[in-house]
């Protein structure tokens, strides 16, 4: 089976970011206030003046997945193609759900087509829009896959992903090169283990060549 593979290591500069209204920012950034406030620190600091502004915008960015729906960023075009195709070294980050600190990393993605591929640009968006919410990551590579999966129906999907999270290097143990890779299979990658073995072996000759 040949493999058709490409690099994506840049953030998609032309993703959307949906901020909320004024409104609902406003009351995020009264909240941040209040927090910094019970936190001893003193808001008439030129340091902290800002601060609320900031913060508020840099939860709205990070959560803006959460407002947006994925499966509308999966156009599709007709292709003869059948076998193995590998997105690798997409970079992610994300929001623990338990400590509301950022986790990131890489992610590599493969398909097999069913009739129909995506623009080389889809996947990339896919995984930093699903990812730019407060989830688990393992619970953000079987969603991935699963999102794939329903709207272009390939014969089966990969995503693999290794992060890097803050909630573990700066609290509790304190592990600073603690790393969790997670993976998820379906459809042919379920049923063909020599199928996975290919796509593991296209992400090695990848990292050969860089």
């Amino acid at each position: 089976m040949s493999v058709m593979f490409e690099s994506a290591v840049r953030h998609d500069r032309n993703m959307p970011l949906l901020l909320s209204d004024e409104a609902e920012t406003g009351r995020l950034e009264s909240i941040i206030r209040e927090l910094i406030t019970e936190l001893g620190l003193d808001l008439a600091d030129q340091h902290f003046a800002g601060t609320p502004a900031r913060v508020a915008r840099l939860y709205r960015e990070l959560t803006r997945g959460s407002r947006m729906d994925p499966a509308k960023i999966l156009k599709t075009f007709d292709s003869k193609h059948s076998e193995l195709i590998v997105v690798s070294d997409i970079n992610f980050y994300s929001l623990c759900p338990h400590h509301l600190l950022i986790y990131r990393g890489k992610m590599h993605f493969g398909y097999v087509p069913q009739g129909k591929i995506v623009g080389l640009s889809k996947v990339p968006r896919l995984i930093q829009t699903m990812a730019s919410r407060p989830i688990v990551q393992e619970d953000l590579v079987s969603e991935i896959a699963d999102t794939f999966m329903s709207v272009v129906k390939p014969l089966g999907c990969v995503a693999r992903a290794t992060g890097r999270h803050d909630c573990v290097v700066v609290r509790g143990v304190k592990c600073h090169e603690a790393r969790m890779t997670t993976v998820a299979l379906r459809g042919l990658f379920r049923e063909k283990p020599s199928l996975v073995t290919e796509f593991h072996q296209a992400l090695t000759k990848i990292e050969s060549n860089t």
